[in-house]
């Protein structure tokens, strides 16, 4: 997604990097923790892992939408089908991002020279989200994070086909990077969320501390790196020391829903794990990473 217009040789490298990624992701959740049951989720997140490559493409529209009647067909009948759905979708979008980063991995998109609003927007609608299944609980939450995530993939399919959306020129102007497409970095985030929503979906409170972690530890992280940041970690140069310290601290926000040892050692691992050099878009992988932890743990 952070580039709009691949070459023939990109997209098909995209494509197919894209189905072994989620496939072997699926069939790994299924194998080895038990996801999945009756619902094939290999099969499903390689069908979803054929769109995102062709974001832009005139056939995207067809496919999309034939792959939403498919999905919702395979997992209906089951109790909170939408969820399976909203799982398969995440994986695939994992999966894109992991293609994405082996195919431009020489690219990145450019940090603002000002976060503050980015940022802010991050930890506005991850709140939100987390007061959403307090008060909602995670069923009706899903439902919303499913839609939306739905509309923004249709959005970032516009964009990427050069057609006009209203706002986003606006958005470029204040929360848009350089070398990315609008939205990417927050369908992502729901992509995020989503997979959370699924995998934890008999647990609420665990659910709400990973997009706390999400929401307050790479917020924090952003604010503390560049206001005070003066130490480069040793493996990463792009990031510090003092970032760091501020991922944890406001990934520590977790503890106040869960309050457990688990959280305690998830905290500290998804602090590391944000740390790390990686070019894939930790909008999706932490979130990912922390609800897998939470749900072996649980």
């Amino acid at each position: 997604m952070s580039h709009s217009n691949p070459t023939s040789t990109e997209r098909f490298k995209l494509l197919l990097v894209s189905i072994i990624a989620a496939m072997l992701i699926a069939t790994a959740m299924e194998v080895f923790i038990g996801v999945g049951g009756s619902t094939r989720i290999e099969i499903l997140s390689g069908w979803f892992s054929i769109l995102f490559p062709l974001l832009g493409n005139l056939i995207f529209p067809v496919l999309y939408f034939v792959g939403l009647i498919f999905g919702s067909y395979q997992v209906s009948g089951k109790e909170m089908w939408w969820l399976d759905l909203g799982l398969v979708v995440a994986i695939a979008g994992l999966g894109y991002a992991v293609a994405e980063a082996i195919v431009f991995r020489e690219r990145k998109a450019k940090n603002r020279d000002d976060e503050r609003a980015r940022k802010a927007l991050h930890i506005a609608s991850n709140l939100a989200t987390c007061l959403l299944i307090w008060i909602f609980g995670i069923r009706t939450t899903s439902i919303f994070v499913l839609l939306l995530t739905c509309t923004e993939i249709l959005l970032i399919h516009l964009i990427a086909s050069g057609i006009k959306v209203p706002g986003m020129k606006e958005w470029v102007e204040n929360v848009g990077r350089e070398g990315e497409i609008p939205g990417e970095g927050a369908l992502y985030n729901a992509l995020g969320v989503l997979f959370a929503l699924g995998l934890l979906r008999d647990h609420p409170a665990a659910a709400i501390a990973v997009i706390i972690i999400l929401a307050m530890g790479d917020g924090l992280a952003t604010f503390m790196g560049s206001s005070y940041g003066r130490h480069k970690l040793p493996w990463n140069e792009s990031k510090t020391f003092e970032g760091t310290v501020g991922f944890a601290a406001g990934a520590m926000g977790a503890f106040m829903v869960l309050p457990t040892v688990g959280t305690l050692a998830i905290v500290l691992l998804s602090s590391i794990i944000e740390s790390l050099p990686l070019k894939v878009n930790d909008n999706i992988v932490l979130p990912v990473a922390a609800s897998l932890m939470y749900y072996l743990v649980l």
